[in-house]
């Protein structure tokens, strides 16, 4: 494999170099160093400037204009029922009053907010919301994606946060 191939697999295994590189803002000579690339540090940093060009000649994905509806679901109890708000693997959240009928080691509901995301939803918005919740030290409990919607859980005090963050989110990708 060619230096410049090995570098470009070494970044894309990096999604926060692979961002930087798109952005225009990396020290090359660095990044080579901190990559497992086999080869010299000039020829792994040409081959990272290469790859940032062409990243950078790119069209840049569309912005749409998302419609959301965002809704925080604090009343939470594990459950493994099929209405469950968030279920994976048969362990599951549910934000009925209804009486849970999960095992004891199911998700832990005490003091979470589920934050219910409806509409223009997909992955660029879910990775996007758990980058920002992660820069804003917002603890995630558990999170999902289906079709139409999106579900993320958070400690209760952080749900309004959580939300002002998912909006921002969806008026910037």
């Amino acid at each position: 494999m060619s230096v410049a191939a090995a570098t470009r697999e070494a970044v894309r295994d990096r999604p926060a170099l692979y961002d930087a590189l798109r952005a225009g803002v990396v020290n090359y000579t660095a990044a080579a160093d901190e990559l497992p690339v086999d080869g010299d540090r000039e020829a792994i940093a040409t081959a990272l400037r290469r790859f940032a060009d062409e990243l950078a000649a790119e069209e840049p994905a569309p912005q749409s204009d998302r419609s959301i509806t965002v809704r925080l679901h604090s009343d939470l109890s594990p459950t493994d029922r099929p209405e469950a708000l968030l279920e994976v693997d048969g362990c599951g959240v549910s934000y009925s009053e209804a009486v849970s009928t999960a095992d004891e080691n199911g998700i832990d509901t005490d003091g979470q907010t589920a934050l219910r995301v409806t509409g223009d939803v997909d992955a660029r918005l879910l990775s996007g919301t758990l980058d920002r919740l992660r820069i804003a030290e917002i603890p995630v409990a558990a999170t999902g994606l289906a079709a139409e919607t999106m579900v993320v859980v958070v400690p209760r005090r952080k749900g309004p946060t959580a939300l002002q963050l998912i909006e921002s989110v969806a008026d910037h990708i």
